[in-house]
């Protein structure tokens, strides 16, 4: 039993390196650079055998001819289903400065311009109530980012932030609860941005109603990304009411 328990152990770790080097390097893992990358007690060929196992699961996939391995889409949503929420609040903090802030207008842009600057993503809010606004801002976080170098990427992604961007704010508004939500790929349900991901948190009381987004490819830092989000959420909360 303790056999199974350690095996099942090792590869959430190692899908857990995979990912986490994938984001920050953009591009296919080996075996070798995960035991020199990290000092692994595990032997190369204990390595190498579960990511052979993480591939046969559909975790990981191999790219061309690359010897490197890439998460799949299922691999990325197994690592996000695994983010412990109390790590959210402690990760990563923006603290915004509303002092010189009049209007809810200039609160939306401030926010999301500030979330932008922050996770490297575009960020969108929606705000319901008798002041209705939707807004997004840090556009040019999109062409930052190596999967949207494909020209027809990039004109779909823009033609669905232009021209349906009131699919997108439909979207949103789905998923105002309090907890982090995560929309992967297709479960986005939006094909012109199949190719991304959107990490959601919002507000729905009888006082205030909100939702707050990023908006980025499927190789998103997601930790940082929620973490992002809910430092920002939770300043609005406090602000928003005496806006609306």
């Amino acid at each position: 039993m303790s056999k199974v328990v350690n095996k099942k152990a090792r590869e959430s770790e190692i899908l857990e390196l995979v990912i986490n080097s994938y984001i920050r390097e953009s591009k296919p893992i080996s075996s070798g650079y995960l035991c020199k990358e990290y000092n692994l007690d595990y032997s190369p060929a204990t390595v190498r055998s579960t990511l052979h196992s993480l591939e046969e699961k559909g975790l990981i996939e191999h790219i061309h001819t690359s010897s490197g391995r890439i998460p799949t889409r299922e691999g990325f949503k197994q690592f996000v289903a695994a983010l412990n929420p109390e790590r959210f609040g402690s990760f990563y903090n923006i603290d915004l400065d509303f002092s010189q802030i009049n209007s809810l207008h200039e609160i939306i842009r401030y926010s999301l311009d500030s979330l932008s600057s922050a996770s490297g993503y575009t960020s969108l809010m929606g705000v319901g109530g008798k002041n209705s606004r939707f807004a997004f801002r840090g556009a040019r976080c999109i062409l930052n980012q190596p999967e949207f170098e494909d020209i027809k990427i990039l004109k779909s992604i823009f033609y669905a932030l232009e021209v349906k961007i009131e699919k997108i704010e439909k979207v949103l508004f789905e998923y105002m609860t309090d907890k982090v939500s995560v929309l992967i790929g297709e479960d986005i349900d939006f094909s012109e941005i199949s190719n991304c991901s959107l990490v959601l948190s919002g507000c729905q009381d009888e006082a205030l109603t909100f939702v707050l987004a990023l908006f980025g490819p499927v190789r998103m830092n997601y930790l940082k990304a929620a973490s992002c989000l809910y430092s920002v959420k939770n300043q609005l909360k406090e602000l928003l009411p005496d806006f609306i």
